[in-house]
């Protein structure tokens, strides 16, 4: 089927940039791009007005947990543990995940997706969902749903364990524990790489730098090289994390990176905010320190500023890493999993770090959340409007409260757009998105069953968490409550 685009603006891209194109015309066939210019005399299926839309490429998510992500909104607003410097990591996230079951993940992964989806984003960078739903489950969501997925195995030998009330430390489980789960994360590799008419990319996932030992790191890197697939870990997310790497080895978790040669253009670093040189850790950079070294070996940051900012922290800066030659992507680590909302904090939190009004750009951001995300997964063909590239495209109403008036649709897209105002979505060549309604799913009935699992997620909290607390303990109400007598 062939889809013709008559769009208002068109953010096209020339082969090295995305330019913006006035009154222009996006051509589909199949699953990929055909034309893109001011005219088109060809003939096409269907023809779309777009006359006060916005066309995009179809946003790129760096990193999201499907799976498990939803159950963080409305509880982990508003609270954390001071003594692990405002993070819920190892403590409320802990409780919350315990307290999830089986059927619990296949809930929170379809409305991952639908949420991604509805915010214009066409490919996500997912890490969870196979491990908890299993492969040929997470693999059936990310069908029916129709988006594109990077998707993988989690491989890790050491576990998280806390001892003295606040001491988080690694406990490792043995190299021959991870390399069985880097057998199986190839083995996914091998059989699904290419499949669902080619949206699924596979790719490795160690799971995070102080739970994947050195010589795990060291055969990761000997797979992901054999396999040629994308490979993404967790590191540099945490003040805790950081102080440990200095303890274990004395080394910042980038430079740790750099030693194993897991390091590298392949590598999709989950946060990498705690660097060297951020004013939250008291740990100076000593020549080019971590940018550097992100830099000279091309590796890619996942920028997912929400979770940062509900913690009072936040990337010193966005517009830093950039000028210091490090590919940075936007990703979402909590819920709201919302692009444009990403797309948005990442550019006032940078100029919140550098007291600028020219960091954190709109041209920055968005190209971060398209080009960056591609180059990150390695994929020349995606994050772009160009003849040859993958169909994956947004169509995003300019003429609404949130958008007029609108006199450049990138600033608009970056600083006053909403999921409600993304009217249509593409994802290889198929529409999954219609005049904002999601077309592969449904919606209302996949709200109720979110609402009633997480309902039942909280009652379970005192049973799972360290201290036995209960839901309203851990993350207490906004207001206290009254019977209203």
């Amino acid at each position: 089927m062939s889809i013709g685009i008559r769009g208002k603006w068109v953010i096209a891209y020339d082969g090295a940039e995305h330019r913006l194109l006035r009154d222009g015309v996006v051509v589909t066939e199949g699953n990929r791009i055909k034309h893109v210019g001011r005219s088109y005399r060809g003939d096409v299926d269907r023809w779309i007005d777009a006359s006060h839309h916005v066309v995009i490429p179809g946003m790129i998510c760096t990193h999201t947990l499907a799976s498990t992500a939803p159950k963080d909104k409305s509880f982990i607003d508003d609270t954390g543990a001071r003594h692990f410097y405002m993070s819920s990591l190892g403590e409320n996230l802990t409780a919350l995940g315990r307290s999830i079951r089986p059927d619990d993940y296949h809930v929170f992964a379809r409305y991952s997706v639908a949420e991604l989806l509805r915010s214009g984003c066409t490919t996500m960078l997912e890490i969870g969902m196979v491990s908890t739903l299993g492969a040929e489950a997470a693999v059936e969501h990310i069908g029916e749903l129709g988006i594109r997925a990077v998707e993988g195995r989690n491989i890790e030998d050491g576990r998280w364990a806390r001892s003295q009330g606040a001491n988080l430390e690694t406990e490792w489980l043995g190299l021959e524990h991870g390399m069985r789960l880097l057998d199986e994360a190839e083995r996914f590799v091998k059989k699904y790489d290419g499949a669902l008419e080619g949206r699924l990319i596979a790719a490795l996932y160690p799971s995070t730098v102080d739970k994947v030992s050195g010589p795990l790191q060291k055969a990761v890197r000997e797979k992901a090289d054999e396999l040629k697939c994308p490979v993404s870990i967790h590191a540099a997310q945490w003040v805790v994390e950081f102080q440990n790497m200095l303890r274990m080895y004395r080394r910042t978790p980038i430079e740790y990176l750099g030693d194993t040669g897991l390091l590298g253009p392949d590598l999709v670093i989950g946060h990498g905010w705690a660097v060297a040189g951020h004013p939250l850790l008291a740990y100076p950079a000593v020549g080019g320190g971590d940018l550097g070294l992100l830099a000279k070996n091309g590796a890619t940051v996942s920028h997912d500023p929400l979770v940062f900012t509900k913690r009072g922290n936040k990337m010193h800066s966005h517009s830093a890493y950039l000028a210091a030659g490090v590919n940075v992507s936007i990703g979402c680590d909590t819920s709201p999993q919302d692009m444009l909302n990403e797309m948005r904090l990442a550019s006032y939190m940078s100029k919140v770090a550098d007291w600028s009004c020219f960091s954190g750009s709109a041209r920055e951001v968005f190209t971060s959340a398209t080009l960056g995300g591609a180059r990150g997964i390695g994929r020349e063909d995606l994050g772009r409007i160009a003849p040859g590239a993958l169909a994956d495209i947004a169509v995003v109403d300019m003429e609404t409260m949130n958008n007029v008036p609108c006199r450049d649709p990138v600033k608009n897209l970056v600083n006053s757009a909403t999921r409600q105002d993304v009217e249509l979505v593409i994802v290889n060549g198929e529409l999954v998105v219609e005049e904002g309604v999601l077309l592969t799913i449904d919606e209302e009935k996949l709200v109720r069953q979110v609402q009633k699992t997480t309902e039942a997620i909280w009652d379970r909290i005192p049973e799972n968490h360290y201290l036995r607390q209960t839901s309203d303990e851990v993350s207490p109400q906004s207001f206290k409550p009254w019977n209203g007598d």
